[in-house]
């Protein structure tokens, strides 16, 4: 019992040694891989996010270049025919608009004036972009431009901006330059045959100062049919009324633009005043740039669960390998102590064995010797000492046969033959020292027992071991009896043997073949523990088998299987 507990107690002691450090590494190395993926991940998201944040600034640039340049420009070059007053002292010469003749910017799509008449002037339509310029988003922007012009005229106000008057400018000019830009209105009126007037107005004498107002473009979203698109807007206002200037940006020119760069954008309007995450504002246009696919975020996600599933695969297989060897640890520790014990039990049940056979071994030869006792019961003593001598055999021969066993020598050579009469030499041989016990023997062979492949010797061994076995169990019955019932299958040979003892309970039956395992209620009856060990080692030696019947019933039946002899 100490050596059981100092066992349980080194495997505890090994359990923990073993697994406090590799939960506490398991802890450890898991949250510093989760920490690691997460790191990798936020970094791969912020440059992203940097790259999203310097495309928006770059395109921002752009856009605001774009937009100053054209704040600057003289606001008759929306018209598409105009009177350069610069011209004037040359005579009444129209000019084209530089829109009209000259190149633009990639990204504008169209340059427009709507004066308070709803009349919309467009000098310039990018043959680049024919998609964005069909019947129906000409109407869609035609129709867009006259609702911020009659918000201008119904209000008064300001298109996208206070009317604190910041950012405008002034410009003053004669009445007489004034009215030579005001004529192109009319030339282009006879030019498209919109009115037949082609008198051009009264140039006044006079020098009077002309102001025009002109006050900054502010981008704004135009939603048409084919999708949204950004545009610039202002007011001009002269003395012939407000007019409404701007230009449109494709936004197809904008991500084809935006391609150049190793990013997959999309220029779309802002949905919300702070842009979300992967977006980032570009400038003050109310528009975004949008990564429009997650892979690199994605890609960055799997790399860091590829960090994450790779400590674990490495975890899973050291702990594996860590585990395995404290369980061989503890494997060794407790077949150290079982050996340990089953060596305590066989020095105990072989001094006990041997010496209860040797006491009366020497007594009655030490009587006969003398010539002591009464001279009619000197043949007992011998009949007694004979049987002692046996006794010593049978535990010397098993215990010698064990251990060849166990080295795998071969115990048998089995041969074909008359099993039946082998049996029953066997147990005529063992029946008066069973009777002379107290056991009843009974034996039943049937006549047309087939032939058999068996060892004689070695069979005898079983059965005597079988019967032996079954004596020492059955001292505790008043009637005590062993049935030997032998019976052919299919292509074995049964010998059952019987015992109206006790029994075996369920819970010591795991053992029962081992070596120097005895159950509990055996403590008291003598015996090594090596019998049923070595009759299971004889009767495997043959082919055959001994295995205990497990059918609930009263004593205990053991199955004695040979094989028979194949016709």
């Amino acid at each position: 019992m100490r050596v059981h507990r100092r066992t349980t107690l080194a495997a505890v002691l090994v359990g923990i040694a073993v697994l406090l450090p590799t939960a506490a590494w398991y802890v450890t190395g898991s949250r510093e891989a989760v920490r690691r993926a997460e790191a990798l991940e936020a970094e791969a998201e912020l440059e992203l996010h940097l790259a999203v944040d310097r495309e928006a600034a770059r395109l921002g640039t752009r856009f605001e270049a774009l937009r100053q340049q054209e704040s600057d420009r003289p606001f008759f070059h929306y018209q598409t025919l105009y009177r350069d007053p610069r011209g004037a002292a040359q005579g009444l010469s129209v000019t084209p608009s530089p829109l009209a003749s000259g190149s633009t910017d990639p990204f504008v799509w169209a340059h427009f004036q709507i004066d308070e008449a709803g009349a919309v002037t467009l000098p310039t339509v990018s043959e680049r972009f024919p998609e964005l310029s069909s019947t129906e988003d000409f109407g869609a922007f035609c129709l867009l431009l006259t609702e911020f012009q009659d918000a201008v005229v119904m209000d008064d106000g300001s298109i996208g901006g206070s009317d604190d008057g910041s950012g405008d400018r002034e410009l003053t000019m004669t009445e007489s330059e004034w009215e030579q830009i005001a004529l192109a209105d009319t030339v282009y009126a006879t030019i498209t045959g919109q009115h037949e007037n082609t008198n051009g107005p009264t140039l006044a004498a006079g020098d009077l100062r002309v102001v025009i107002r002109v006050r900054p473009l502010r981008w704004h979203t135009l939603v048409l049919v084919s999708g949204p698109a950004l545009a610039a807007l202002r007011e001009v206002h002269t003395p012939a009324g407000v007019v409404l200037q701007g230009f449109a940006i494709a936004p197809l020119a904008v991500e084809q633009w935006l391609a150049e760069s190793d990013l997959a954008l999309a220029f779309e309007p802002a949905r919300a005043l702070s842009p979300e995450q992967g977006t980032a504002l570009v400038g003050g246009t109310g528009w975004m740039l949008k990564l429009a696919t997650q892979e690199p975020t994605m890609a960055s996600a799997a790399e860091g669960r590829a960090i994450v599933n790779q400590f674990r695969s490495t975890f899973a297989l050291t702990a594996a390998a860590v585990l395995l060897a404290a369980g061989a640890v503890i494997w060794l520790v407790y077949q150290t102590d079982r050996l340990a014990r089953q060596r305590a039990r066989f020095a105990a049940a072989a001094a006990h064995e041997l010496k209860t056979p040797l006491s009366g071994l020497l007594l009655h030869s030490e009587m006969l010797a003398e010539n002591l006792g009464d001279p009619d019961h000197r043949d007992q003593y011998a009949t007694t000492v004979a049987s002692e001598a046996q006794r010593l055999g049978r535990v010397v021969t098993n215990m010698l046969d064990l251990s060849r066993l166990e080295r795998g020598a071969a115990l048998a050579s089995p041969r074909r033959g008359d099993l039946g009469s082998a049996i029953e030499r066997t147990v005529e041989r063992a029946r008066r020292r069973l009777e002379g016990a107290g056991v009843k023997v009974e034996l039943s062979i049937p006549g047309d027992l087939p032939e058999g492949l068996f060892d004689e010797d070695a069979l005898s061994q079983i059965l005597d071991n079988l019967l032996d076995n079954a004596e020492k169990h059955t001292r505790a019955v008043s009637d005590r009896q062993v049935a030997i019932a032998v019976a052919a299958g299919d292509a074995d040979i049964r010998v059952k043997v019987s015992d109206n003892g006790p029994g075996i309970p369920r819970a010591q039956r795991l053992g029962l073949f081992r070596p120097f395992d005895r159950p509990a209620s055996a403590d008291a009856t003598p015996g090594l523990g090596l019998g049923l060990a070595l009759a299971r080692g004889l009767a495997r030696a043959q082919g055959g088998d001994l295995q205990l019947d497990t059918h609930d019933q009263p004593g205990a039946t053991f199955v004695l299987t040979l094989p028979q002899v194949e016709f």
